[in-house]
């Protein structure tokens, strides 16, 4: 999948993987000492170095204690009625040692792990940097979305520490990337009373380039806040025509990403998306906005300003 730059060291092979993927494939051999990685297929080849090492050798090297959940914690939920077995778990911007973490505590208490995002997740469980703030991935912004908890590593390792469920709102995770806080919170507030999604009433229309993979994701987002894709310019002019005398209710959206190209060509691109955004905009009464007014709203679980 996209992202995956892990390549195998045989030259001739194409396969690629993720490294938290690699190392969940028992037959994938490692050089740690080189950095380089045998897939399945080319497992009997020998590295330069000739260490090669299994998965497991190398979570044993990785993990030394094994984990802090011993034998009596994952055996003990398992048995018990009350356990929490309706948990589905995922991870969001974990290290490998959370990662493995998670896997392991899924196992002890009965709960689902997932990698990727689905609607019946009940948990998002992500990292944050020394002041608190955590990463807005898709998971964090659909979780929040969704009225789910999004607590921090610590609220494992408490569950662990206590061998049954801990309150997740002592864990919950309140500040974002970028300084937006309290979406998670008032998520699973807004989800609970049954009221409004975010963006009700609102029709977007995303303008100019953006990456197939990040559009379709935005898109998502927005449908899930309960906002209207416009797919076409006629039908945006022709909706606010049909709106006229109304507040606008419709945003034009461009992409405000550069990641390629001096910073004077930067500076040219980003004024010529939104130059063509706010000429289509005036043209027929709608407001103009970044496409991060999208991700910075549903983290704070708050329309932000324009601007």
């Amino acid at each position: 999948m996209k992202g995956a730059a892990l390549g195998c060291y045989m030259t001739s092979c194409r396969r690629s993987y993720h490294v938290p993927c690699a190392f969940e494939i028992q037959d994938c051999q490692w050089d740690m000492e080189n950095f380089v990685m045998l897939c399945p297929v080319h497992k009997s080849v020998k590295f330069p170095s000739e260490k090669s090492k299994s998965i497991e050798h190398i979570r044993r090297e990785m993990h030394p204690k094994a984990s802090p959940l011993t034998t009596e914690q994952l055996t003990f939920w398992a048995r018990s009625s009350d356990g929490p077995k309706e948990w589905v778990l995922c991870g969001s911007a974990l290290s490998s040692e959370d990662k493995y973490m998670l896997v392991k505590f899924d196992d002890m208490c009965g709960a689902t792990a997932c990698k990727f995002w689905r609607p019946n997740v009940t948990h998002v469980v992500a990292t944050t940097d020394v002041k608190g703030a955590c990463t807005r991935t898709m998971k964090f912004l659909m979780a929040i979305l969704s009225g789910k908890w999004i607590p921090t590593m610590d609220w494992v390792k408490a569950c662990v520490a206590a061998n049954g469920p801990v309150n997740e709102e002592h864990y919950e995770i309140s500040l974002v990337n970028y300084g937006r806080s309290g979406g998670p919170k008032a998520g699973r507030l807004m989800a609970s009373a049954n009221g409004p999604k975010l963006f009700d009433g609102f029709e977007f229309y995303f303008i100019g380039d953006f990456m197939p993979d990040y559009k379709s994701d935005l898109l998502d987002l927005v449908e899930k806040a309960g906002g209207t894709v416009i797919q076409s310019e006629e039908q945006l002019v022709k909706q606010n025509h049909a709106a006229q005398g109304t507040q606008p209710s419709s945003l034009v959206v461009y992409n405000c990403d550069l990641s390629q190209g001096c910073f004077e060509e930067k500076i040219r691109i980003l004024l010529q998306r939104l130059a063509e955004a706010e000429d289509l905009a005036e043209q027929i009464g709608s407001q103009t906005v970044q496409h991060t007014w999208i991700l910075e709203s549903i983290a704070a679980c708050k329309l932000v300003p324009f601007c």
